[in-house]
């Protein structure tokens, strides 16, 4: 049956071809041949060229492209910075932010070429033979692959977008929420769309090749809006800038990290070492090379410049300027002038502020700021050698509105410090999130009514120290450094307010987040922020950037000289991994942010005195005629905020434990860990019962409630009770620091620290604690923030006994809240006070028994 197929198949094709005209068959075998694809160079000519770095080519009608590689292209380490062009806060990224730097390789395998990032954070000596087994169970990752287009002449074109309209060279949407619990409150940009997905604009340099894609996703039933700045939420445009830097191929020699210094660092370990501590990572930081090496103090061969962006208003140029170049006294003081330059970026430039060949000062006006100022560099993966730079800051962090729908309106949020613990995505840096607490400070400064104006820069003392330490905060930055959150140790909590003393000078470091130095009550103001680099940073710039000796062993003994200086008070470290910004988050009270001086409780005494000073004017300063009273709420809840602040400072020197991180052996070795002594915890303890939880803690606001009413605009606010929920504000500051107070990590490590000196044993504590929540009133009238305050601290108290159900604490924790449970009942007499007092009395009492009785049930 099939012979009869073919052969019936065979016939009809001959008879059809038989029927066709000779010519008209010899002239489709001329048009094949006419149709012959056109060579490589011949498809180029026809394309708009972007030559530089690697070459691009891009179809003038739909906007394809290729990439042209050449051999040196190939198995080449290259520098890849992902960055954001314009991104939508919402989904975690905005203008300039640095998302990621990485090393990629160009391979070649048959027919496609394969982007591999490698594994680079470990190391093997040459030497050593097990150096033969460096790859074994790593796994470099092909984060792309592509099909080669055309080839010619040593010449290999891909595909642009197939390389680069994707995600594979980096995620562009943020990771999904680790709880899933979260994920239906977290904005959702939903999928990629390659249809609506762009190639916006190519930029190519001699050792640089930038390419913008627009991407679009799209989520056709968004469960969480992104907010006003996105004009339909089902369509979500992110702007990403890939940068191919060539790497530097230069004399830079790495320089080793150190526990006692701060750097921001690449991580490597050491696998054929012996040591337990097997690190062999490295500081980020600029090449800086004397142009004159025998001189004691030379300009460099290339000075680190800055240029600030011509969007830059002009009356503010000035400041931006002097802060940046007070860098320059550090980098004298280890041997390099004029290290730092600043020009301003001509009106008629032909270059943009995204090229990555310029450093630049760049302001942005957002709708819904993520930050005041962002200094982030992209540092050579291996080296650290760190090859540009860029600082973003938001003008509206200078006029007054910063956050100001999310603090300033929503008490609620007043005392929340959630924005200044956030994590960079993908990555191990932090976003620093100085300008919301600089924003803070500004408002805080407005409510005291040390300004009137926000825009008077030139004439204003506190707006231009302001911005003058934002930015040489952030320059600190991209000169390598991360945050100093132990610097404001530098003078007493008097000292500090005297301008003859400080010469512009508050702290150790530049780089830490300080409480703003407002005078107390009947002093005379001083400066508020540091103006100049301190001893710290002197000394932090001396390890980064001193010429090194051509002898490695006494280059070694050199920066060892300067290292077993970090016992000096004035070179006090401590970084964001050290601090105790959150409840039971680590151990040293004076790693801490928006303190100031080296008595921290004393000084957020005289910050209590001060908020209750300008509380009892602020209706008379902020109530105006023909006005709304927004103005009044938000600067009642910037007092409020600021009282929190100050009591979570003061909380942490509660069963706090002093560090030591000197190296064995060197001047000022003492034991590493060293208890708060016991009357300095007392005396925290002290402050926070009389300043925070006392019974008139708050009584300086109450003239101040009634009118607590935010401005309306159209329908905010939409079926919201409109009552300031004074209780819930306030219940929910004193929770945060109960919070900490009685973490299981806090009451433990009382325990564990009487062990090698700690002198404030628990059970002291906590009795302090109880008295200080109960004993004032429990005998007489109780008002309704003492009720709430203390039925919560009973509800902890039970919890942390255990009577009630499985407890989280050990055992000597149990214990001692049983006890004060006990004390607590016997303290609480029904027989005095008003009718809602003997009412509260008695719910104490009866809770403390039915946790007593369902114990023994």
């Amino acid at each position: 049956m099939k012979t009869i197929i073919k052969t019936a198949l065979a016939s009809a094709v001959f008879v059809a071809l038989s029927q066709m005209p000779f010519n008209s068959l010899a002239f489709e075998e001329k048009d094949e041949e006419e149709k012959e694809e056109p060579t490589l160079a011949e498809s180029l000519k026809e394309k708009a060229a972007f030559e530089g770095f690697l070459d691009i080519y891009r179809d003038k009608e739909d906007g394809s492209g290729l990439i042209i590689l050449e051999a040196d292209d190939l198995n080449t380490p290259i520098i890849y910075s992902a960055s954001t062009a314009d991104g939508v806060v919402a989904a975690g990224t905005f203008r300039g932010d640095y998302r990621e730097t990485k090393l990629l390789e160009f391979r070649r395998h048959y027919n496609r070429i394969d982007v591999v990032q490698k594994v680079n954070s470990f190391y093997f000596d040459p030497e050593n033979p097990i150096s033969k087994a460096s790859h074994a169970n790593t796994s470099d990752s092909v984060l792309a692959s592509v099909e080669i287009a055309q080839e010619e002449d040593g010449k290999i074109a891909i595909s642009l977008q197939e390389l680069l309209k994707n995600e594979s060279l980096h995620r562009v949407s943020p990771m999904p929420p680790s709880n899933p619990k979260d994920s239906d409150r977290a904005f959702s940009l939903g999928g990629l769309s390659d249809d609506k997905s762009r190639i916006s604009k190519i930029s190519n340099f001699p050792e640089n090749t930038h390419v913008v894609v627009d991407y679009v996703f799209e989520n056709s039933t968004p469960k969480v809006f992104g907010g006003s700045e996105i004009a339909d939420q089902r369509y979500t445009t992110i702007s990403l800038q890939h940068a191919f830097v060539k790497a530097p191929d230069n004399d830079y020699t790495p320089r080793r990290d150190d526990p006692r210094i701060g750097y921001f660092t690449n991580q490597v370990d050491d696998l054929t070492s012996a040591n337990v501590v097997n690190y062999k990572d490295v500081i980020r930081r600029w090449d800086l090379q004397k142009k004159n090496p025998d001189a004691d103090i030379s300009d460099p061969v290339k000075p680190i410049t800055w240029w600030i962006e011509n969007t830059t208003p002009l009356e503010w140029r000035e400041t931006i300027t002097n802060a940046a170049l007070s860098w320059n006294s550090s980098f004298e003081k280890a041997g390099i002038s004029n290290a730092i330059v600043v020009k301003v970026q001509p009106d008629d430039a032909t270059w943009s502020a995204d090229d990555t060949r310029y450093n630049v000062l760049r302001w942005t006006s957002s709708p819904n700021p993520p930050f005041g100022g962002y200094g982030p560099a992209v540092a050579h993966p291996i080296t650290g050698e760190i090859i540009a730079a860029d600082i973003m800051l938001e003008y509206s962090f200078m006029q007054g509105r910063w956050l100001a729908e999310q603090v300033f309106t929503d008490g609620n949020q007043a005392h929340s410090n959630q924005l200044l613990a956030k994590k960079h995505e993908g990555g191990d840096k932090l976003v620093c999130s100085l300008g919301h607490a600089m924003s803070m400070n500004l408002q805080f400064a407005k409510v005291a009514g040390k300004l009137s104006e926000l825009d008077d820069i030139e004439n204003n003392t506190f707006l231009r120290q302001n911005m003058h330490y934002l930015i040489i905060h952030e320059i600190g930055h991209t000169l390598g450094l991360n945050h100093n959150m132990m610097a404001t140790q530098l003078h007493g909590h008097r000292e500090v307010h005297d301008a003859s003393k400080t010469k512009g000078i508050l702290a150790g470091s530049i780089m830490d987040y300080p409480a703003v130095n407002f005078a107390p009550v009947g002093m005379e103001q001083g400066d508020y922020f540091s103006e100049k680099p301190g001893p710290y940073d002197d000394w932090a710039i001396e390890y980064g950037y001193s010429q090194a000796l051509a002898d490695a062993d006494k280059e070694e003994d050199r920066l060892n000289s300067i290292l077993n200086r970090s016992t000096e008070p004035e070179l006090a470290f401590g970084n964001d991994a050290d601090d105790m910004r959150s409840p039971g988050r680590h151990v040293d009270p004076r790693i801490n942010i928006f303190d100031m001086s080296s008595d921290a409780v004393s000084y957020a005494q005289d910050r209590f005195e001060l908020i209750k000073s300008v509380s009892t004017d602020l209706k008379d300063k902020t109530l105006k005629e023909g006005q709304s009273h927004q103005e009044l709420l938000s600067g009642f809840n910037i007092l409020f905020r600021e009282m929190f602040s100050q009591s979570q400072v003061v909380s942490r020197y509660v069963g706090g434990v002093y560090l030591n991180r000197a190296m064995v052996g060197q001047d000022g070795y003492t034991q590493p860990l060293t208890p708060v002594p016991a009357d300095y915890q007392r005396k925290a303890m002290s402050t926070l019962n009389t300043f925070f939880f006392a019974a008139d803690a708050v009584e300086h606001l109450e003239p101040l409630y009634a009118f607590l009413q935010r401005q309306r605009r159209g329908f905010s606010g939409w079926g919201q009770d409109e009552s300031p929920k004074i209780h819930d504000r306030l219940l929910g500051a004193q929770k945060r620091v109960l919070d900490h107070l009685l973490h299981p990590n806090v009451t433990m490590r009382i325990t564990d620290t009487a062990l090698f000196g700690n002198e404030y044993p628990l059970n002291v504590m906590m009795k302090e604690l109880s008295n200080g929540i109960f004993e004032s009133d429990i005998k007489k009238d109780v008002n309704s923030y003492r009720q709430n305050l203390q039925v919560e601290y009973v509800e902890r108290l039970i919890a942390a006994s255990g009577l009630e159900s499985n407890s989280s604490y050990d055992t000597i924790t149990q214990a001692t809240a049983t006890y004060e449970l006990k004390r607590i009942q016997d303290m609480a007499d029904n027989s005095r006070g008003n009718s809602a007092s003997k009412i509260h009395k008695q719910y104490i009492v009866d809770r403390i028994n039915r946790a007593f009785h369902k114990s023994q049930a």
